[in-house]
């Protein structure tokens, strides 16, 4: 049977119809067909298994679209430790300012350009030199004329003032109570030493000094200081019985005894408000002040020595008791003196100066 000759052509033909209308689908459920928008990929809807008409969209095949990489996992930072919280610093007390002191200016901060090659701070803050304070300077003063050494004595210096109105005549009695110190009581001071030793010389001194207990115990009662004289009074009986008349001192033992002060009538008069007023020399007895001239007046009323009657037979015994207190006296006012008046370059200047801070001290205890 021989077929047609455009038999071949129509059944070309014919397959060509069926596959357009069936590739379409076919190739839609296979492959689908893609675009980019902004909200991402998007199937594009075929009509017909066409693609749209007048699109200026550009398509892709599913398996033509990159596959987006997945991120590699960074490794999560581990946690720090939190720091431990410092104790606060105590707050230090703020300096009170100084009124006389003037404040410091404040640094001034000056900004500069920043620089186009090499880099440099935006701002450079220069600290002015601030000159010292008017208070802080030194005072500029000028030069004070040289002071005159001060002596060993002279250990409060000119706070205390006295009048030296008869300065003449208290040199001249100066240089004759200098010439009976040199010749009479100097060697005799020496014999006094020579002939009795220390032990017996304290005991001597123990003796008169115990005796002078009236003078101490009534100037403690004018002062106001009963106390004081309570235990003048204890340390007199004790040193009487115990120390045998006052050779002894057993009172030195006990502090409360031993470290009364002296009282005398000068002194209580500096208590009482009294001034020193004049300043004078007496002959033998030395530097003193009007004041304790008078006072010296009262100790001597009141030194139990002074009780003998003068004259007849009472005057023989008074004299042999009286002697070695002075020369007692005589001995014990030589050392001050020599103290005082050694390497001194006035030393009736030196002498008047230690007496008068001497007996201050002693009105202050």
């Amino acid at each position: 049977m021989t077929l047609p000759k455009h038999f071949h052509s129509i059944v070309v033909l014919f397959l060509g119809v069926i596959v357009s209308f069936l590739a379409p689908k076919a190739f839609a459920e296979s492959s689908r067909i893609y675009t980019y928008t902004t909200q991402g990929t998007v199937p594009v809807d075929l009509n017909k298994g066409r693609l749209p008409q007048n699109s200026y969209e550009t398509y892709y095949l599913e398996s033509d679209i990159p596959k987006p990489s997945r991120p590699a996992a960074t490794p999560k930072p581990k946690a720090t430790p939190k720091p431990k919280a410092t104790p606060k610093p105590k707050a230090t007390p703020k300096p009170k300012a100084d009124p006389r002191q003037k404040p410091e200016p404040t640094p001034q901060v000056i900004s500069t350009p920043k620089a186009t090659t090499i880099p440099k701070p935006a701002s450079i803050t220069v600290t002015k030199k601030s000159s010292p304070s008017p208070a802080a300077r030194p005072p500029q003063s000028s030069p004070k004329p040289a002071v005159p050494p001060v002596d060993d004595l002279d250990e409060y210096g000119d706070a205390v003032k006295v009048a030296d109105p008869i300065q003449p005549v208290n040199r001249g009695m100066f240089w004759v109570n200098h010439q009976l110190y040199t010749f009479i009581a100097r060697p005799l001071s020496k014999v006094y030493r020579t002939i009795l030793p220390k032990p017996v010389r304290t005991a001597v001194h123990n003796v008169y000094d115990n005796v002078e207990y009236p003078v101490r115990a009534m100037n403690h009662l004018l002062q106001g200081q009963p106390g004081r004289a309570d235990l003048e009074t204890r340390k007199f009986l004790l040193n009487s019985t115990a120390g045998v008349g006052g050779i002894f001192k057993p009172s030195d033992h006990f502090p409360s005894l031993a470290e009364i002060p002296d009282a005398d009538t000068g002194q209580t008069f500096a208590k009482w408000g009294i001034g020193h007023g004049a300043y004078v020399v007496l002959p033998v007895i030395g530097p003193r002040s009007v004041r304790d001239t008078v006072g010296l007046a009262g100790d001597v009323a009141l030194n139990p020595l002074t009780w003998v009657p003068i004259g007849g037979g009472a005057q023989a015994i008074a004299i042999p008791i009286s002697a070695p207190n002075a020369v007692r006296n005589v001995d014990s006012r030589l050392e001050v003196y020599d103290a005082a008046t050694e390497n001194a370059v006035d030393p009736y200047i030196s002498l008047r100066s230690s007496y008068i801070q001497y007996r201050e001290k002693a009105a202050s205890k």
